[in-house]
């Protein structure tokens, strides 16, 4: 059986993640909680608020969270 991924139903400002008010993607990444995911899934799945994007704001979600490294030259994917 195939683990479940955990949606956010809220953006951290608050909007509602629905059906149309939000894009689904992928940043392919290497941190800490990604890195032991095995090698298919090294990577963010991500959440863009299309609310948040009308009010001139950019809030997205990563799952797992980003944890940076501490000798990493930026902090996000």
């Amino acid at each position: 059986m195939e683990a479940r991924e955990h949606v956010p139903f809220m953006c951290p400002a608050g909007h509602r993640l629905s059906a149309g008010r939000v894009i689904v993607g992928w940043s392919p990444c290497v941190c800490p909680p990604c890195d032991g995911r095995g090698r298919g899934l090294r990577g963010h799945r991500t959440y863009l608020c299309l609310d948040c994007k009308d009010e001139h704001v950019t809030t997205k979600c990563y799952l797992p969270h980003h944890v940076p490294t501490k000798d990493a030259e930026y902090r996000w994917p």
